[in-house]
């Protein structure tokens, strides 16, 4: 099974793609977004603490056989029945293992530390790490033929049962931290069983040779996994032990919206690259839709992660109720991590797609082991100190991942890494310059919060786009080609410009 295509080719399916992943995505999250604020007007701060803790064996029980083997078996040039074989017997033999260690784990780490009820929330965890390794051949096969309608099924599926099981056991049944759980373990095995059924996968074999032949990529990309894993949860962990459940659950919240709902967003447009960048004929026509799709990211997370800053002292206790209005500023330093995570994904990808999964290794290495320190230290000032220390490590990251990118390359660092990013920024700064005032002036004068999301929404939005449309025009030409291209109208479609076609 061989899958090279060309630009022309990779750039359709692209945008075909993104139409379908967007619309789920959107779709999703907006569905995900309600349930958590039902869910957060039911549950106690100090449950999603707990939850958090769980989280880091949820996490890595779908993305080390998504990583390992998954992104394996989408790298490779070709596959054949083989390899789906020895994938499917490589992430069970993994999964089992982990599984285990996990539930040892509960008892002699967690539950000393943690407390009882957290012990068993992880615990509870375990089966995820077999669903995971069901998971991830089937979609491996959907990515390598580009299949995003189906993938965008998938990701549908599982946001629909988890948030409705749930709000049900949080409503009816009256759990708490435990309904969080099982309902993310429902909607896993609701996406593993469709997976299933989409791309149907043979019996599990390990053959050796097909093993090893994974293993070369699949190794060194489960371990920077592992350490993705602990650098995205271990900071919960920290505050979980030293400042509490309830701290953990503040700080968790403000991670959430301001780092992890980026993520999702721009996890739209690099669930599309890989696959895609994976497909090209070559390095330099790699990094020319590299470059156009780390811009389209920036220009579309970016204003969003301003809004959040400006917005929240007004949106956070209004959406999710007074409890959480400690988690205020938490969200506002954390915006900084959330655009620098953005930008570290759509780098660790181009990794993925050309193999390099030793400088993956590396990197998360180095990420997990800063972050981890820095974070422990800053603990010691409360939840601020470590939303501060977190926007901090991650943004010095940007540019150690961008050196790491251009090893063996002419370009300078900085200048490669300002032309990726300096259309997004520097209409950022003009929409605060407009925003910023007004929503200090809507304070002062006691507005609702909606008047506020959507004064500010729309006169920053309306200063963003005229200033990247005056300053960027290229810039512009691609944002506005792509949303002619995603959006099913074929009027809108009918424009796109002839560049975009090609």
């Amino acid at each position: 099974m061989s899958d090279v295509r060309t630009n022309a080719e990779l750039t359709e399916a692209s945008t075909v793609g993104l139409r379908w992943v967007s619309v789920a995505r959107v779709t999703g999250e907006l569905l995900m977004l309600g349930s958590m604020v039902v869910l957060a007007r039911l549950i106690p701060p100090s449950a999603f603490g707990m939850f958090a803790i769980a989280v880091l064996v949820q996490e890595l029980a779908t993305t080390i056989p998504s990583e390992g083997v998954g992104t394996a078996l989408v790298q490779r040039r070709s596959i054949n029945r083989k390899h789906l074989q020895a994938g499917l017997a490589l992430g069970l033999v993994i999964g089992a293992a982990l599984a285990v260690m996990a539930l040892i784990l509960a008892v002699i780490v967690v539950e000393p530390i943690f407390g009882a009820q957290t012990a068993t929330l992880v615990a509870v965890s375990a089966p995820f790490f077999f669903l995971g390794a069901l998971t991830a051949p089937p979609i491996a096969v959907l990515r390598r033929r580009l299949d995003f309608r189906r993938l965008s099924i998938l990701d549908a599926t599982n946001t629909i049962v988890r948030s409705t099981t749930s709000v049900l056991l949080a409503a009816i049944a009256g759990l708490d931290a435990g309904a969080l759980v099982i309902g993310a373990l429902a909607g896993v095995a609701a996406m593993c069983l469709l997976a299933l059924i989409f791309a149907p996968v043979p019996l599990p074999r390990l053959h050796r040779q097909a093993a090893r032949e994974l293993l070369n990529y699949g190794g060194p990309a489960s371990f920077a996994c592992v350490c993705w894993a602990g650098f995205r949860n271990g900071d919960y962990a920290i505050v979980g032990a030293r400042l509490g459940p309830s701290a953990a659950g503040l700080y968790w919240r403000g991670f959430q919206l301001a780092v992890e709902y980026q993520r999702k967003i721009s996890n739209i447009m690099t669930q599309v690259a890989f696959p895609v960048l994976a497909r090209t004929a070559g390095t330099d026509e790699l990094f020319v839709l590299r470059r156009r799709m780390v811009r389209m990211l920036a220009m579309t997370v970016f204003p969003l992660l301003l809004g959040l800053v400006l917005l929240a002292p007004v949106v956070v206790p209004w959406l999710f109720g007074p409890a959480w209005e400690p988690a205020v500023l938490p969200t506002q330093l954390l915006a900084g991590a959330g655009a620098a995570t953005v930008v570290i994904d759509a780098v660790g990808t181009v990794f993925m797609a050309t193999g390099r999964a030793r400088a993956l290794l590396g990197f998360g290495v180095a990420h997990f082991v800063v972050y981890i320190a820095v974070v422990l230290v800053a603990s010691n000032w409360g939840v601020t100190g470590v939303a501060i220390a977190a926007s901090g490590v991650h943004l010095v990251f940007v540019v150690v991942a961008y050196r790491m990118l251009l090893h063996g390359r002419t370009e300078k660092t900085l200048r490669f890494l300002w032309q990726d990013l300096s259309a997004a920024v520097v209409c950022c700064a003009a929409m605060a310059a407009a925003a910023w005032p007004l929503e200090l002036a809507l304070q002062g004068a006691g507005a609702h919060a909606i008047v506020h999301v959507v004064v500010v929404g729309v006169v920053g939005g309306a200063v963003y786009l005229t200033a990247l449309r005056l300053w960027f025009a290229d810039a512009w030409s691609d944002l506005s080609a792509l949303l002619r291209r995603v959006l099913p109208v074929p009027r809108l479609r009918a424009k796109v410009p002839a560049f975009a076609r090609r």
